[in-house]
């Protein structure tokens, strides 16, 4: 008898009882119904092994800490920065408005932003010796998707012109 390039497979295999099998459960199963808060920040190529560590144990400690779930996304072909998706799932979402003073991180994804992005900013300083064009300037780049951009901006520009008088900083949008 010839091969068909099928695996045979017996009788027992089919026989529905799957007792044995085990199901991987989806975060989104564990989660309910519960708010999915995403961030993406994007690091500097020359400094990318600085924020994730030595055997991962930076982005390793910063998910401890703040209990949210970080990855690093794998480079884009000639692309001069890297994607770090910074998650969480939220029960209750709070209401937050930019005149408010902000004390706190609102979620777990929130921290670990900021973790992460002291991290960068930290080794692009250690790094920054040779690049002395900086001159003091710290940047962070954040993607937003799209459909969430206009909550961002505001009606007329109103929330990132709070942002850059309440915060004494430089913001850019781009598309």
């Amino acid at each position: 008898m010839g091969e068909t390039g099928k695996r045979y497979r017996s009788k027992r295999d089919y026989d529905g009882d799957n007792k044995n099998q085990k199901r991987r459960a989806n975060e989104r199963d564990e989660k309910g119904d519960d708010e999915l808060i995403v961030y993406r920040i994007l690091c500097p190529d020359g400094v990318i092994g600085n924020a994730i560590g030595k055997s991962g144990k930076v982005i390793n400690s910063i998910r401890q800490e703040t209990r949210a779930r970080v990855k690093v996304v794998d480079p884009f072909p000639g692309a001069k920065d890297r994607v770090i998706t910074i998650y969480c799932y939220v029960k209750e979402k709070e209401e937050f408005e930019v005149d408010d003073e902000l004390n706190r991180p609102l979620c777990a994804a929130q921290d670990a932003l900021l973790k992460v992005h002291s991290t960068i900013s930290n080794a692009v300083e250690s790094v920054g010796d040779s690049e002395k064009k900086r001159k003091d300037k710290e940047e962070c780049q954040i993607l937003v998707p799209s459909s969430q951009s206009a909550n961002i901006i505001g009606k007329a520009g109103a929330n990132i012109k709070k942002l850059r008088v309440k915060t004494k900083t430089n913001i850019v949008v781009i598309t």
